[in-house]
């Protein structure tokens, strides 16, 4: 006799609520769930597909050890420890730098990570490697210097956002919040709020948005600076939120004055009128912005980041409602790791430091 169970997927890092129904132990059928609070009956084709990723042809069920050129079955306590044996003798060797650990990143691996990084970290070794070093170093290594640690990422306050701005993000497609479809459907249908999209490339979501700013591919940063020097010319930027909650801002704002933001939006191939229009509206409403892979990967990424967090600070949305917030968490998939820490270590290929503890190679 089979049984409805409630859980959630694990295929990216929102874990939207599933029904799975349990046969003779195994699961046989996978519904959204509706009494998921966070996700209230919505899931993506990634979380219906659970039993195709469950159950493929050839999976493993049982560990297996090389013995020559095949692989032999052993049971678990001997595989556990054989495997910890051979570990504590190469750190006993080499040093806890011969050790490394991979995976935890936020698709289907995020809930070892609590694991993984006790493990590495109680042996002794800072050398993390993670899917997530390739695609968001230079965000985090900017969130250190911006908000004190690296992993202080400030999520847009969607629900409470009068504006949101999705830069260089597709969420009809790549989702990152809970029921993003229908949440970026109702924003941009609600008469009160506005959807904004800056993509070069109309994308799902900028098909629905109420702007669009279709810019040359490659010009976020300058677009970035020009919006920020058409604020502060304007005087319209959040002048007591820069007093209180900033420092050093004196020292930054001399590089956006005199600067030519036509010239750089003729640039970026779009009109004074329109990205004037949006500025006033970031500095009016309470707006959060999503960005994604289009900041994080794309040309100068490291500096999209950087004059994103101004460009933020500027309209005073970080740690406001409505605008970007940094969240609780019970761990960080990562850690601070500050290269102008000596006791931080870097890659020892090519020097690099990590940014979210993830070193920036994908191999040790």
């Amino acid at each position: 006799m089979g049984q409805w169970h409630h859980t959630g997927c694990v295929l990216c890092a929102q874990n939207c609520g599933l029904k799975v129904w349990v046969e003779n132990g195994q699961m046989t059928k996978v519904l959204p769930d509706k009494e998921n609070p966070r996700s209230q009956g919505y899931a993506c084709r990634k979380g219906l597909s659970v039993l195709y990723h469950q159950y493929p042809k050839g999976r493993l069920t049982h560990p297996l050890k090389r013995v020559n050129t095949r692989f032999e079955p052993l049971s678990w306590d001997q595989a556990l420890t054989e495997i910890a044996g051979k570990m504590k003798a190469v750190v006993g060797e080499s040093g806890p730098r011969s050790l490394a650990y991979m995976g935890g990143s936020s698709q289907g691996g995020h809930m070892e990570a609590g694991f993984g990084l006790g493990l590495l970290r109680g042996m002794g070794s800072q050398y993390y490697y993670s899917s997530a070093g390739q695609e968001f170093s230079g965000h985090w290594w900017v969130t250190g210097r911006v908000f004190g640690k690296q992993y202080n990422i400030a999520i847009p306050d969607e629900h409470r956002s009068q504006m949101l701005v999705a830069w260089g993000w597709n969420g009809i497609e790549s989702h990152q919040m809970p029921r993003a479809p229908k949440v970026l459907k109702d924003i941009s249908k609600d008469p009160g709020r506005l959807l904004v999209v800056v993509d070069p490339r109309k994308s799902e979501t900028a098909a629905i948005a109420n702007i669009h700013l279709a810019l040359r591919p490659g010009t976020d940063a300058l677009l970035m600076k020009a919006m920020i020097a058409m604020i502060l010319d304007k005087g319209w930027e959040a002048t007591d939120y820069l007093k209180d909650r900033l420092k050093d801002w004196e020292a930054v704002r001399p590089w956006f004055r005199e600067f030519d933001a036509e010239a750089a939006l003729r640039v970026c191939g779009l009109t004074p009128d329109t990205v004037l229009h949006l500025c006033r509206l970031m500095t009016t409403q309470k707006w959060s912005v999503h960005p994604d892979l289009g900041i994080y990967m794309g040309r100068h990424s490291t500096l999209n980041s950087y004059f994103l967090h101004i460009l933020g600070a500027v309209c005073g949305i970080f740690q406001t409602p409505g605008g970007n917030m940094i969240p609780p968490m019970v761990m960080p998939m990562g850690f601070h790791a500050d290269e102008r820490n000596p006791k931080t270590w870097k890659n020892r290929g090519h020097g690099h430091a990590p940014g979210g503890g993830r070193v920036l190679s994908p191999q040790p």
